[in-house]
């Protein structure tokens, strides 16, 4: 089994609620008051951020000091062919089209918004686990959404630094869907702006988001690539190249002792 290494250099700078289900959004009362949806982002400003394709960033101040705001986004999840070099194809899974996912840029204290939709034109249920955000795996335990749905997750962003986002499904269409290219970045900046180590303030001209995707490409017996129509397709043979493969071959051969106990 060759290894396809594919790199992408990005240019980057300087970064989550629920729904189509409802939801209780219960007010507290009393001497709690102010816990509740309504009473935490009841009159926020909301700015809406259009993400954008690698090496770009979205729009956004290296410093803000405001009042938190409600930062809205929107992902379509795409599963699509791509050609990796050429004549040679995976079926890839991706945020919004692209290899790795876009880069989200947010201020310390801002609520992340995002609508991630499903179109019906895929085929696997897909959600969105941010390291950024604690509890419910990271809104992934929130955000699962079949073909034709999509979902409404929202986290207040108060751990400044730059985090990775993935799909994470669960058991082993976790590694699945990742090496299929399910995962980005969110940049949490500093409200005061970035700092040195005297403390001194940083600022930049431009950035710049760096990512590597390995794809390890099926072959068949005369040692030609494979090709598949669908990610479905590819499953099976993607799940007996990975088995080969370090911590998924690790991950892969725990989850076939624990089905079979």
């Amino acid at each position: 089994m060759k290894q396809l290494f594919k790199k992408l250099s990005l240019s980057v700078a300087l970064l989550m609620s629920l729904s189509n289900v409802v939801i209780a959004q219960t007010e507290a009362q009393g001497y709690i008051a102010n816990i509740g949806v309504k009473s935490n982002l009841e009159g926020l400003e909301r700015v809406k951020q259009i993400l954008v394709a690698p090496p770009f960033l979205p729009k956004h101040q290296q410093r803000y000091s405001g009042k938190s705001r409600i930062i809205e986004m929107e992902m379509i999840i795409e599963e699509k062919e791509i050609e990796v070099e050429p004549g040679v194809f995976v079926q890839a899974m991706t945020f919004a089209g692209t290899n790795p996912g876009p880069l989200m840029v947010v201020h310390e204290g801002d609520y992340v918004e995002l609508t991630l939709k499903n179109p019906s034109t895929n085929l696997l249920v897909h959600n969105i686990d941010f390291h950024a955000s604690t509890g419910a795996l990271g809104g992934g335990a929130l955000t699962k959404v079949a073909p034709g749905e999509e979902v409404v997750l929202r986290f207040k962003a108060n751990k400044p630094g730059t985090y990775v986002y993935h799909c994470a499904p669960g058991g082993i269409m976790i590694p699945y869907h990742v090496v299929s290219g399910m995962y980005g970045a969110i940049m949490i900046l500093p409200k005061e702006g970035l700092r040195d180590n005297k403390d001194n303030l940083v600022t930049y001209d431009r950035a710049y988001y760096v990512g590597e995707q390995g794809w390890y490409v099926p072959q068949d017996a005369q040692g030609n690539y494979k090709r598949y129509p669908n990610a479905v397709a590819s499953m099976n043979d993607t799940f007996k190249s990975h088995e080969r493969l370090g911590a998924n071959a690790y991950y892969l051969q725990r989850q076939k002792r624990c089905t079979h106990r």
